[in-house]
């Protein structure tokens, strides 16, 4: 039964909820714009990169990685690994990319997960190339789900009669996601994932 006092604390509920969500929209919109901006500012910094001016493309990249951007970490990263505007600097490189990684881009998860695997830059460790990978995976980036598939499918490259049953089974539905999301390679180590768990 509604009594005078719960009506008035519904509508104080519903007041304060509308109050929120109306100074949500133009947080959302503003933050909507600020995406926008530097989407913008990403691409003048690469036809900068493009056109052969590395150090105005480093500029633009530098502000917008102090603002915590992925994209522009990684450009800058890419740029230290080929020398390009900068001196080459393979450890350079390595910090952006982990910086990325640790704000969740997917793209810079993969790379770490990968220079892990490799040993590139740092030592090598199939653990800590299966945390990033997975963390890539999990955000369907196509990358990253062929590479975490792989590694469950050869149990972390010990091959593929080393992986258990379970472990093929999720190998192949990353390996099936990744296809998807366009891998060109996924679809052959699919076949033989598959021909693994008849044997």
């Amino acid at each position: 039964m509604l009594t005078r006092t719960n009506v008035l604390t519904l509508s104080r509920v519903s007041l304060a909820a509308l109050m929120t969500l109306s100074l949500s929209l133009p947080l959302a919109a503003a933050q909507e714009r600020d995406f926008a901006r530097e989407a913008v500012t990403n691409l003048n910094a690469y036809a900068a990169y493009k056109m052969g001016k590395y150090d105005e493309a480093r500029k633009i990249w530098e502000g917008l990685a102090q603002k915590g951007n992925t994209t522009a970490l990684l450009n800058l990263a890419h740029m230290f690994l080929q020398g390009q505007g900068v001196s080459q600097n393979d450890h350079e490189a390595h910090e952006l990319v982990e910086k990325a990684a640790a704000l969740g881009d997917p793209r810079a998860q993969y790379e770490l997960g990968m220079a892990y695997e490799k040993g590139h830059v740092v030592d090598r460790d199939i653990a800590q190339a299966a945390k990033w990978l997975k963390k890539s995976a999990d955000q369907d980036y196509a990358d990253g789900q062929f590479a975490y598939g792989v590694m469950l499918a050869t149990a972390r490259g010990q091959g593929l009669d080393k992986s258990s049953r379970q472990q093929r089974h999720q190998a192949i539905e990353l390996l099936l996601k990744a296809k998807a999301g366009g891998h060109l390679e996924a679809g052959d180590y699919i076949e033989t994932s598959r021909s693994s768990l008849e044997e």
